[in-house]
């Protein structure tokens, strides 16, 4: 590669890095979370869970509860059956019946327990679990949130693919010549290579399938134009699970029961499981049953299958193998498997979230490099000092996020069960925990005390949360061993985990390590603030 070619790679792998590292760390470290957030919930709540199969949770029992309180009469209903919590969600839409009330009009999602039949809204059972999965594609940011984690995410296989471009010959090299001693500069660097091949394949994976979910409009924009603008036999086509149906009129006879059209479904195939029901045009004169599920992962990677019932008739309408493949699902689904680590249970998920952390660290390592490299002599000192003050402000933002949701999990837990609207609490706790911590940092200035203080406080409140659990619910770590609550010992399990990572790197950050840096042998000349302000007047 000719020296012009590298340096435009590298100035645009530089550029592109730095002007999304924020948010990409805020991706992949609420991501981390996010990977668990069935069983963060599980933690909050701090119930024993029953772990219910989904095919004998009692259907009709929690159809006929939400019916008295809703008016289901006309309404499309998707049961969400994912997940081992003893809950589903629903999500009503408003009835098509024109003579429906106000209240059946209304869209409805729900939180529902599996054994009570009781049911709360979604601001009401909002948990932490949920707040850092949305965090982790910006929705707390209203209709721009997830196109923009989608672009970042865009932005990010492009920083990958000129990164490999740049490190290629030194990959190799690098990767064993780590050497922690060196100067602190060449330290970053080398981390920055080792780490970032290591995480390649996992880092390439997230953003080409978080591309693909948060800019899947503009994926269906040419498939849009193949339909004539008819979304509608496009959504069909694509999800034929979720076609809609024409309200006709109101049954007058009784309703079938659901539960008996989910034990069917789930005796279609050996090691078939169910994971949504649809029931279209509830009470209706052509209301549909439509059940879907997945074979077990030991048995196929993608084994997508569901059943279409016209519900009076009992009659199968439609039905999809699991064993047979079809392009334009399989292709969705593998994305998903993909990006979410549904497949290979724990252990997979593990490594996800290990990998997750190393993708933070190799973004933190890329802001350093350029921070340090950007302190130079050649440079003016106001060229410097914006340098040094964007890496405070980022580094102020991305590791301030560790004690910051750490003590988010304490205060979630502590207050179980004070707030009916979660959902609100959860958000001002965070974001105004966070906004104080972020401004704590920066105006500090430095970034050793802001990278050695973070992980201090990380590591105390990580060790808190399993403590706060045993206190609040009774959930010791022993305690949840014998109990077989694996969910609730796993949140535990990896916040130990991440305390004591976090205590390790702390005791490892000596002050000799910020001798090494540029900033300790070109020191910046701040202003006073006296003299800023007579030279602006």
């Amino acid at each position: 590669m000719s020296k012009r070619n590298y340096n435009v790679f590298f100035n645009t792998h530089t550029v592109s890095g730095i002007v999304i590292s924020v948010a990409i760390y805020i991706i992949f470290f609420a991501g981390a979370f996010a990977l668990i957030k069935e069983e963060i919930q599980a933690w909050e709540e701090g119930d024993q869970i029953s772990n219910t199969e989904r095919h004998a949770i009692d259907y009709d029992n929690i159809l006929k509860k939400l019916d008295t309180k809703y008016e289901l009469n006309g309404r499309d209903l998707r049961i969400n059956m994912e997940g081992k919590g003893d809950h589903v969600y629903i999500l009503m839409q408003g009835s098509k019946d024109t003579l429906a009330s106000e209240k059946g009009k209304q869209n409805n999602y729900l939180y529902v327990d599996v054994n009570s039949a009781e049911s709360r809204t979604y601001s009401e059972q909002y948990s932490l679990g949920e707040f850092l999965y949305r965090l982790h594609f910006f929705a707390q940011l209203p209709t721009i949130g997830m196109y923009l984690s989608g672009f970042v995410a865009l932005f990010f296989l492009f920083a990958i693919v000129t990164g490999v471009i740049v490190h290629w010959k030194k990959i190799i090299p690098n990767f064993f010549a780590f050497n922690p001693k060196l100067t602190l500069k060449r330290v970053w660097t080398d981390a920055h290579t080792v780490l970032g091949v290591i995480g390649l394949p996992f880092q390439f994976i997230f953003a080409v399938t978080g591309s693909y979910f948060c800019l899947a409009i503009l994926v269906l924009i040419p498939a849009n134009l193949l339909y004539n603008n008819d979304q509608a036999k496009l959504i069909e086509d694509l999800r034929p699970d979720q076609k809609s149906y024409e309200w006709i009129a109101k049954a007058e006879r009784k309703l079938p029961h659901f539960n008996d059209f989910v034990k069917e479904a789930t005796s279609t195939w050996d090691d078939f499981h169910l994971n949504k029901g649809f029931i279209k045009n509830y009470g209706g004169t052509n209301m549909k049953y439509i059940l879907t599920g997945e074979l077990k992962d030991h048995v196929r990677f993608l084994g997508i299958g569901y059943i279409i019932f016209d519900a009076f008739t009992g009659k199968i309408e439609t039905i999809r193998s699991p064993y047979k493949s079809v392009y334009t699902e399989d292709v969705q689904r593998v994305i998903g498997r993909l990006h979410f680590a549904d497949y290979g249970g724990l252990p997979l998920k593990t490594v996800y979230f290990i990998l997750s952390f190393i993708t933070c660290f190799v973004i933190i390592t890329g802001v350093l490099i350029w921070v340090e490299a950007r302190n130079k002599k050649s440079m003016t000192m106001r060229q410097r000092l914006y340098t040094a003050k964007v890496g405070h402000i980022y580094l102020a933002i991305c590791l301030s996020m560790l004690p910051v949701t750490a003590l988010a999990f304490i205060f979630v837990k502590i207050t179980n069960g004070y707030f009916t609207d979660k959902q609100s609490a959860i958000y001002y706790f965070y974001f105004i925990t966070w906004l104080i911590a972020i401004l704590f940092f920066r105006f500090k200035r430095d970034n050793y005390f802001t990278n050695k203080y973070s992980l201090l406080l990380g590591a105390i409140l990580g060790f808190l949360i399993p403590i706060t659990n045993g206190v609040v619910s009774k959930n010791w770590i022993w305690s949840a061993i014998q109990q077989h609550q694996y969910d609730i010992l796993l949140v535990d399990i990896l916040w130990i985990t991440v305390a004591s990572v976090s205590l390790m790197f702390y005791l490892k950050i000596k002050p000799q390590i910020k001798a090494q840096s540029t900033f300790n042998k070109n020191p910046l000349v701040m202003k006073p603030l006296h003299l800023k302000k007579a030279k602006s007047l």
